[in-house]
């Protein structure tokens, strides 16, 4: 798996792509920690591709760690259906997924107070 982050305005936009495994979970783990805590992020998953279970645990986990720990919910775009199971099965409250990255990012305009995390 690739990740590769761009802004668009505020918001930052990780492009994930490539195959899902167990080696890119990690280093995936400490990008989010280290490079996007305290930043406006939609996860673009278009080009990302499930291929069987080999890392999809760690990388769901580190998705909702990531989201309960950063002070504004990240969005999700191009969530492909096995995701979406996936989302539901963990926790729908930590993904905010949309259709399209464009919507993701807007969607940051209609700031509500629903997306900051209670002190």
């Amino acid at each position: 798996m690739q990740a590769k982050i761009r802004k668009d305005g505020d918001v930052t936009v990780v492009d994930l792509s490539g195959r899902l495994d167990f080696e890119s979970a990690e280093p995936f783990r400490e990008t989010c920690q280290d490079l996007l805590l305290n930043s406006k992020v939609v996860f673009n998953l278009k080009d990302l591709n499930f291929v069987g279970s080999s890392g999809l645990g760690s990388f769901v986990n580190t998705l909702r760690e990531f989201s309960q720990s950063n002070p504004v919910a990240p969005r999700f775009c191009h969530v492909r259906s096995e995701f979406k199971k996936l989302f539901d099965a963990t926790g729908p409250e930590h993904f905010k997924v949309y259709d399209d990255e464009n919507t993701a990012v807007t969607s940051f305009n209609a700031f509500s107070e629903a997306d900051q995390k209670n002190p």
